[in-house]
């Protein structure tokens, strides 16, 4: 199968090109870093489906630029559905966990909203993979990225800074690996029935404990800085409920030997 990428040479597009190729598919990556760009959707190759990861990442950092999330997000989404329903071809979507009130979840609930709406409209093959707390190695860190958890932590912990904790700590996340994930969202491609897939494990582990588990395993001496909530979030307890596991007939897994060579990894190398 031709499967087109759309955020193909990012940190997830990159393990989904790797994993597509790997099932024998012919893996496209269409990404902004070549020039590309889903607001020009003629752009696009013609391929038997599309996995849907270009976007705008923020949180509180896509409220100094809403317009150009939803133009990105939002209108970027439907030109891929409206592509994929002028050649017939499958669409993957990534979405995530609607707990945050901010610009990024709405465009993605909008994004999400919109390909259901394709499907049941045009009888589109829709898959929908919701994207819990991904990490692995050589995800980017640095004041031009979003500050992700696993990144932000170790690089900060390599450097004997104090890891900043926005809250109190006690709220949860989901960790998955990229590669798990990445494999998810290639899988996802062989349903469209509108299905839902969870990307995570759910096991939830809480801020705190990661933040202290990334210290132990770098010997930090920095600490943790509990600083106010950032605009766009509030306290969450996120775990995901399994939707899809039984379909594709396995479950993503925490693996504490994968979180410690993503750790790792951050020792030598900032990915800024």
């Amino acid at each position: 199968m031709k499967i087109v990428v759309t955020g193909g040479r990012g940190f997830i597009g990159s393990s989904v090109c790797a994993w597509g190729a790997e099932a024998g598919h012919q893996m496209i990556p269409f990404d902004s870093s070549d020039g590309y760009d889903v607001r020009e959707p003629s752009q696009l190759p013609v391929a038997d489906a599309v996995i849907h990861l270009a976007g705008v990442l923020g949180t509180s950092e896509l409220f100094d630029a809403p317009h150009t999330a939803v133009d990105v997000n939002v209108h970027g989404t439907l030109n891929v559905l409206e592509w994929c329903k002028l050649h017939d071809a499958r669409y993957v979507g990534i979405t995530m966990p609607p707990v945050f009130p901010s610009v990024y979840t709405a465009t993605k609930i909008c994004a999400d909203r919109l390909a259901t709406a394709w499907h049941l409209a045009y009888n589109l093959h829709v898959s929908h993979v919701c994207a819990f707390n991904a990490y692995g190695p050589g995800q980017k860190h640095g004041p031009k990225h979003p500050q992700k958890f696993m990144p932000t932590f170790a690089t900060l912990a390599w450097r004997n800074e104090p890891l900043p904790v926005w809250g109190d700590g006690l709220q949860t996340i989901d960790m998955v690996h990229v590669d798990e994930l990445g494999r998810m969202l290639v899988e996802a491609v062989n349903f469209g029935d509108d299905d839902v897939f969870d990307g995570g494990t759910g096991v939830p582990i809480s801020v705190n404990d990661i933040a202290n588990y990334v210290i132990k395993c770098t010997g930090s001496t920095g600490g943790i800085q509990y600083l106010p909530m950032r605009t766009g979030e509030k306290p969450t307890r996120v775990v995901a409920q399994g939707r899809g596991w039984s379909r594709l007939g396995w479950k993503p897994a925490l693996n504490l030997r994968l979180v410690e060579e993503t750790i790792a990894s951050y020792k030598t190398s900032t990915h800024e």
